[in-house]
């Protein structure tokens, strides 16, 4: 039902009763009409769409009320491990060949991803290996990048969290490892 307020008629000058009354007619006349004119499936599409859309505003305004810091991960490559009388302890470790993407792992500080790719014609493969966050919006960076060539590399990073790694690889097989420095 829509309503409007009267103010105080001028006859009464004593009473304090707000009075509410019915406007004459619905407020938008041309919509209901447009809208029991269309077919029921036009109508359920149109719902769900409009659904769709206020749960992506929805999703937007949460993701801008967010602080700017709030969900960045912090992961930093090093040049080398650093060296401060601790040991390699490994965390996981994946094997195989084509595309793979890993269960989460969490480290505590410096870590590194080991690789090995053997690619299974002369011609070469392609073997990449990205880290992701765990929560699985942010890709952080590429651990490792062979094209055509086998090959095995360590790469070592600075940044404690929970990630998983996609493993992307074309022709050859392959050995991942992530050890952890304790």
């Amino acid at each position: 039902m829509t309503t409007a307020t009267d103010s105080v008629p001028a006859e009464r000058p004593g009473d304090d009763t707000i009075r509410m009354r019915r406007w004459p007619r619905p407020a938008m006349p041309i919509a209901f009409a447009w809208w029991h004119r269309q077919p029921r499936q036009t109508r359920t599409g149109l719902a769900v769409a409009v659904l769709f859309a206020l749960a992506g505003t929805l999703s937007l305004c949460a993701s801008l009320s967010r602080p700017a810091g709030a969900s960045a991960v912090v992961l930093k490559p090093e040049a080398t491990a650093p060296d401060a009388g601790k040991s390699w302890v490994v965390t996981k470790a994946w094997q195989g060949s084509g595309n793979k993407e890993t269960e989460t792992f969490t480290v505590t500080g410096h870590w590194r991803v080991d690789w090995i790719f053997s690619p299974s014609s002369s011609n070469g493969g392609v073997f990449q290996v990205f880290i992701y966050s765990a929560d699985g919006r942010q890709l952080l960076n590429l651990a490792a990048n062979s094209q055509r060539g086998g090959g095995s590399d360590t790469s070592f990073w600075a940044g404690p969290g929970t990630y998983y790694l996609k493993i992307s690889s074309g022709g050859g097989d392959w050995k991942v490892g992530v050890q952890d420095l304790h």
